[in-house]
């Protein structure tokens, strides 16, 4: 005996099927409803054709076969615009899909790192750092505190500096080197 056992298909590839298949009736559907429209555009230079020659029991037949033919083609595109109705919620299913496996992926990243992070090594780290931040500003502030305390302004040397109308600039500096001294 030989069996074949069938592997199960995946969603993509059922969702992919299905999509074809739409397309497919999408496309037999539209062919059938262009067919009407040339039957119908006949159909009207016949009743024209009928009424010409006063065949008003002809044209009574051909005009209720019109208005069959006329429904018929609304029908198909009801039908047509149905099935790409379909057709667009079978591709936002496969969009669906392909992002949960994007996700799945990121997800499995994640927790490898998670993993290999040690997180009391890296609190550690951050605690150390910090101390060190703060060792750094408080080197950075008391050059400044001598600056500004009263005692520290007396030794400050006063020299003049030149002051050129060219272009106001050393000017501006020598103002904001007096304001500091007035602090």
């Amino acid at each position: 005996m030989n069996f074949k056992f069938w592997k199960k298909k995946t969603p993509a590839e059922l969702l992919r099927e299905n999509k074809r298949m739409l397309d497919r009736s999408i496309r037999e559907i539209e062919r059938e409803r262009q067919g009407l429209q040339i039957q119908e555009k006949k159909l009207i230079v016949e009743i024209k054709k009928s009424a010409k020659q006063g065949q008003m029991g002809a044209v009574k037949v051909m005009a209720k076969d019109l208005i069959r033919t006329r429904h018929q083609i609304d029908k198909f595109y009801r039908l047509k615009s149905q099935l790409q109705g379909v057709s667009l919620r079978i591709q936002t299913l496969k969009s669906t899909q392909a992002m949960g496996e994007a996700m799945k992926g990121v997800t499995k990243a994640m927790g490898k790192m998670n993993k290999q992070m040690n997180l009391p090594t890296l609190q550690k780290i951050m605690r150390e750092f910090e101390k060190q931040n703060e060792k750094m500003e408080m080197l950075l502030n008391a050059p400044l505190e001598t600056v500004s305390t009263p005692a520290a302004k007396n030794k400050v040397p006063e020299a003049e500096a030149p002051t050129t109308d060219d272009d106001g600039l050393d000017s501006d500096l020598q103002a904001r080197l007096d304001n500091l001294r007035k602090m």
